[in-house]
């Protein structure tokens, strides 16, 4: 399906802002300071419940920083501090495991990112792997993905996570122009990419993601298409469509990029944005909430087609448990109760776990008013609707009264969404590509400033 007419981009562009991208709520710019008896506190309830959860494992080290990359990364070619990264890991590993009552804990999941995990060696990359055996249990149907830079994976590295059980894949694209490239400091060629795709495939990998950004400097509609129409070539279950959160104030080394050229304005950005969703989906892919695409009858079109689909710090992914347990620099946890990152300085990380204390540097304890708009954000976030009479009877309250103000707020913009006579409120086709727009509405946090990115 072509998008509809009325999708121009001087509407798109007019219409957005800057806000947060609502990977959780409350944003994480809203977390604060939280103690380790408060997390201990929280693993105890999990423990209780005996649910699995999903493990999350940041891995910070590149080789060399991309301009334009948001991420916690650390720029190192020194391989020995990959070894030694993994040895602290286990150590965190074991705190953890021992507050959820010791060893055999289940897990469903388990996601490697960064970073670049493929700057782990097989034999660190083992090491990690037998230590979360050791403390927890994988579920015989759990889902391991990991996060792999084309211009770095060896084939024995493909060959060790094929031994490690992992099957889900996720490829860095971002533009295979030139141009783009010098701009963003990352130089990566369309064969690079196939050779990691083709080669994670014939090792047993059943699902692949590619990630491309719009909105970065040199880029334009003609090589922006070029980009997708390679992309498509590969034939990814799934794509990520990113649009680039240019942040210099927040993260200096993004100044970098405004030396290579101008970044792209509101207009430009949603220019790019109709054209790659309108080429997209005539390719048969599916969009699926703000800016994921998948292919028929893959496992994340069928978990938004069951409303199975939920939003993390990962992006779009189906959910395998309702909490997610982050290890490693930076990483952040997430449970029905609590959110928790861990410190982003490497030195402080390993300093905590040392003392064998969980490394925690900020989060969030969620009231029942969090919780509730947690529910309805995510909602939005993933459906592009949100079934407000579904949302009081979980919570028991009535949403009319409780909302009042934010569904005042709502009919003042028919263009992105209404509320209709089922008591559902539903995006239109501008809103589902402006609902960050439409949660901020309902986002009890949010004031307006530049340390958000776009809403396109």
């Amino acid at each position: 399906m072509s998008v509809p007419a009325a999708l121009t981009p001087e509407c798109l562009a007019e219409l957005s802002s800057r806000g947060p991208r609502y990977t959780s709520y409350p944003p994480a710019t809203e977390f604060r300071a939280v103690t380790g008896d408060e997390v201990s506190s929280e693993l105890a309830q999990l423990r209780a419940a005996g649910d699995p959860v999903s493990l999350y494992v940041h891995v910070p080290f590149c080789k060399s920083l991309c301009w334009y990359c948001g991420c916690n990364v650390i720029p190192t070619r020194d391989k020995t501090k990959g070894e030694q990264y993994i040895d602290v890991l286990a150590t965190e590993l074991a705190l953890v495991a021992a507050r959820l009552g010791g060893s055999g804990f289940p897990i469903s999941e388990i996601a490697l990112g960064g970073g670049s995990p493929n700057f782990l060696s097989p034999r660190s990359l083992r090491t990690l792997m037998a230590a979360i055996d050791r403390y927890f249990t994988r579920d015989k149907h759990a889902r391991l993905s990991v996060e792999l830079d084309p211009r770095d994976t060896t084939t024995s590295q493909i060959a060790a996570f094929k031994d490690a059980g992992f099957h889900v894949l996720s490829v860095g694209v971002q533009d295979f122009s030139a141009s783009v490239q010098d701009a963003i400091h990352r130089h990566q060629t369309l064969v690079q990419t196939k050779w990691l795709i083709d080669g994670a495939r014939a090792a047993g990998f059943t699902d692949v993601n590619v990630d491309i950004v719009y909105g970065l400097p040199r880029q334009n509609e003609d090589s922006f298409m070029r980009t997708i129409d390679s992309v498509i070539g590969l034939a990814p279950e799934r794509i990520a469509l990113f649009g680039y959160a240019h942040l210099p104030d927040r993260l200096p080394h993004q100044q970098l990029v405004e030396r290579a050229g101008r970044v792209l304005d509101r207009y430009e950005r949603a220019t790019l944005l109709l054209a790659a969703i309108d080429r997209l989906t005539n390719a048969g892919y599916i969009h699926l909430g703000l800016d994921h695409f998948a292919k028929p009858g893959s496992s994340l079109a069928r978990a938004a087609a069951d409303k199975r689909m939920i939003r993390t710090f990962q992006g779009y992914v189906e959910q395998r448990a309702t909490s997610v347990i982050g290890l490693g620099v930076s990483a952040i946890s997430s449970t029905p109760r609590m959110y928790w990152q861990n410190h982003t300085e490497l030195a402080a990380w390993e300093r905590a776990i040392a003392a064998a204390e969980l490394p925690i540097a900020r989060g969030a304890v969620l009231d029942t008013d969090d919780q509730i708009r947690r529910s309805l954000i995510e909602r939005l976030m993933c459906d592009g609707e949100a079934d407000l009479d579904a949302l009081g009877e979980r919570f028991g309250f009535s949403p009319e009264r409780y909302f009042a103000s934010e569904l005042q707020a709502l009919a003042a913009q028919p263009e992105l969404a209404s509320l209709d006579d089922e008591n559902t409120i539903r995006t239109t086709p501008i809103g589902k590509l402006l609902v960050r727009n439409v949660c901020m509405m309902f986002d009890r946090y949010h004031s307006a400033g530049g340390r958000f990115s776009s809403t396109i």
